[in-house]
Parts: structure tokens; C-alpha cells; sequence
């Protein structure tokens, strides 16, 4: 019997034979306790959860990283075509600034700046534009952003530089030109001081490197002769801008076609700078465009008074003539003001319509051709250019 159990045992059980662990484990196989086996398939139920969390949560995290960096690409896409828009604009502006369009150019300028807030260049552009177009505060802010944005951007430091002078601070634009190299303008700073070495110095840098250039040699022979003659002082300075903020304001809302305030800002700038020719002339023009003659041409009178060679008072002074019915007289003041500042002037629209009105069609012909050179896309200059061109005649007398 005992060697039939043992072979019993052997068939049924053939791994209960040894000693030790692997017979522990072989019996604990065998008579495994119910609790202790659903406690092992619990964990593993964990463990197996716990996989599952952990390669949804890497998961998710690589779908993180490629959403992140897919947005990151498409910001920088976006932020390319902002860029580059805001580029297109600023190439838009100046071409309407070569045709006086300034209120047009400053809405382009604007737009490129919110599309693109931190393009210094854009800052500048509308700053420069704003300073032409009579708005000195808003032009000081906005270069001084760019500035801010660039410390040495050259464009925002020649307005700055333009804003100073405009505003008889000589040293100040001196400072600016001189931060951004600007030798072009140093050079225009010196001739109207009078500090003629100087200008001689900056110019012979700007014609070598630009020769052939006909208002830099103009310059330089200025600073040779040791004379500006009034037509190139009148290319060099400053355009016309009061002493005061209100005159600024003066000539914004003139420019806005705003002439009853415009006349009142002027008084208030007079006010305070009786002697501002610019405001005179700025007064008078105000009031002649709201046909009030005789007062305007005091107020150019004043300012000529003061200074005989102020183009914007002669143009003036020549359409109050013209005004008053002395036609010749403001022929005579135009034609002086052509021999004075020679091309295109103050006083050039006057002459080209006047001959028009009077069927003097040769002359006004020649006019309107400098005009139209200058503003090629004048509509109504270049149809009367076409009309005069087609009744050239004799030559009236008047």
C-alpha cells in the first residue's frame, strides 16, 4: 500500500516531491486561499489601471506638445503676415506722402502699427507723417515709442530732429541728427546757422557717396560762397509751424478745411507770439479762405513785414490781390516769388490758373506742366494741362 500511495502521489501530484521554496510554492499553488487570490487579482487590476493612466497621461501629454507647438507654428505664420502687411502699408504711405497725401498716409501708417505694435520702423513713419501734417503732440509721442522700441532707429531721430527745429531748438535737433548720423540734415542745421566749415565737412562725406546729387551741390556751393540764398533757405527750413502749440493747431484745422477755429487758434497763438510770422501768415490764410480780404492781407503784410522773402505771406499776399481785383499785381508778386524759389512753389497754382482765366494758355501751359510733374495724379491739373495744351495761341495782353 505504501507503494501504491506512492505512486499515487507521483501520478497526481508529481510536484509535491522536493523540499523547501519550491515546494512551498508548488503546495501554496495547489491550496491557494479564495481571499488571498481575489486580493492578487485586485492588484493587478490596479497595477493594470494604473498602466492605462499612465500611457493615457503620456498620451496626452504628446498630444499637448504637438497642439502647443502646431499653435506656436501658426502664431508665428500669423505674426509673419502681420508683419509683412504692415510693411505693405508703410510702402503704401510714403508713396501717398510723395503726393502730399498726408491724412491718407497717416491712416496707413496707424493700421501698420496696431498690426504690427513692435515694428519700430512703423512708429517712425507715422510719427515723420503726423509731424508734416501739423500734428506736432501726437508726432513727438510716436517717435519717442519708436525710440523706445529702437534707441538709434534713424527715421525716428530725424523726426525728432525735424520737431526740434520746428520749434527753434537748434541744439536739441543737432543732438538728434548727430545720434542717428544723419549728415544730410546736419549738414541743412549748419547752412542755416551760418556754420559754413561744418556744412562743408558733412557734404563732401554725402557727394561722395552720392554724386551728381543737384540740391547737395546746391548746398555745397552755399557753403562755399558762404551765402544762402533765399530760395534754398526756403527748401532748408522748417516747414511752417508756429511758436506755440495753438499755431499747430492753427494749421491742422486749416488742413481739416476748419478755417473759423483755425482763425481762432491763430488769434490764441498770436496772443502769446504777436511776432510769429507763421501764425500771421497762418491767420491770414484762414481768413482769406473765409473770404474776409481785407483782414487777411493785413496779417501777410504784418508777417512780410517781418520778413520779406516768407513765401506762404507772398502767395497769400498775391491771392488777396487777385482777390481785390488787381490781377496784375498778384501776377507780378508770383513771378517774383518763381525768379526767388525757383521750380515749384507757394505761388505756382496761382500762376498756372490765373493765365488759364485770362485764355493766356502758353504760360498757363508751363505751369501746369511743373504742377502736374510734381502731382501726377492731380486729376483736375492734368485736364486743364490737356485743355491748355490744346488752345496754345497767341499769347494775350492784360
Amino acid at each position: 500500500m505504501n507503494r501504491g500511495y506512492q505512486g499515487s502521489s507521483r501520478r497526481r501530484f508529481p510536484v509535491i516531491t522536493g523540499q523547501g521554496e519550491a515546494a512551498q510554492l508548488d503546495r501554496f499553488l495547489i491550496d491557494a486561499d479564495p481571499s488571498l487570490v481575489a486580493s492578487l487579482r485586485q492588484e493587478e487590476r490596479r497595477q493594470r489601471r494604473r498602466r492605462i493612466r499612465s500611457l493615457a497621461l503620456l498620451l496626452g501629454f504628446a498630444v499637448g506638445v504637438w497642439l502647443l507647438w502646431l499653435a506656436t507654428g501658426l502664431a508665428r505664420d500669423m505674426g509673419s503676415a502681420r508683419a509683412s502687411q504692415a510693411h505693405r502699408l508703410l510702402a503704401e504711405g510714403r508713396e501717398l506722402i510723395l503726393e502730399d497725401r498726408y491724412d491718407e498716409a497717416v491712416a496707413r501708417f496707424a493700421l501698420a502699427v496696431r498690426l504690427a505694435p513692435d515694428l519700430a520702423d512703423a512708429w517712425a513713419e507715422l510719427g515723420n507723417c503726423q509731424l508734416h501734417n501739423y500734428q506736432s503732440q501726437l508726432a513727438a509721442k510716436n517717435l519717442r515709442h519708436a525710440l523706445a522700441l529702437e534707441p538709434d532707429n534713424a527715421r525716428a531721430l530725424d523726426g525728432i530732429g525735424g520737431l526740434h527745429l520746428r520749434r527753434g531748438e537748434e541744439r536739441e535737433a543737432e543732438e538728434a541728427w548727430l545720434r542717428g548720423g544723419l549728415d544730410r540734415q546736419l549738414a541743412r542745421l549748419y547752412l542755416l546757422e551760418g556754420r559754413f566749415p561744418d556744412a562743408a565737412s558733412r557734404l563732401a562725406t554725402l557727394l561722395d557717396r552720392s554724386p551728381g546729387d543737384a540740391m547737395l551741390e546746391r548746398m555745397a556751393e552755399a557753403a562755399r560762397s558762404r551765402r544762402v540764398e533765399p530760395g534754398l533757405r526756403s527748401l532748408l527750413e522748417p516747414e511752417p509751424a508756429g511758436l506755440s502749440s495753438w499755431a499747430d493747431l492753427g494749421w491742422r484745422l486749416s488742413k481739416e478745411r476748419r478755417f473759423e477755429e483755425a482763425a481762432q487758434a491763430f488769434a490764441k497763438a498770436l496772443a502769446e507770439f504777436p511776432y510769429d510770422v507763421n501764425a500771421l501768415s497762418g491767420m491770414g490764410s484762414a481768413l482769406l479762405a473765409l473770404d474776409r480780404v481785407s483782414e487777411a492781407k493785413d496779417y501777410f503784410e504784418r508777417a512780410l513785414r517781418l520778413d520779406n522773402d516768407h513765401a506762404l505771406s507772398l502767395n497769400g499776399l498775391a491771392q488777396c490781390l487777385k482777390g481785390e481785383g488787381r490781377t496784375v499785381e498778384a501776377i507780378a508778386v508770383w513771378q517774383g516769388m518763381s525768379k526767388l524759389y525757383p521750380g515749384v512753389n507757394y505761388g505756382t497754382p496761382g500762376l498756372a490758373w490765373t493765365y488759364f482765366e485770362l485764355k493766356d494758355y502758353r504760360r498757363a501751359a508751363l505751369y501746369f506742366a511743373r504742377l502736374v510733374k510734381r502731382y501726377p495724379y492731380d486729376s483736375r491739373m492734368i485736364d486743364a494741362l490737356n485743355v491748355a495744351v490744346e488752345n496754345i495761341g497767341p499769347t494775350p495782353t492784360y
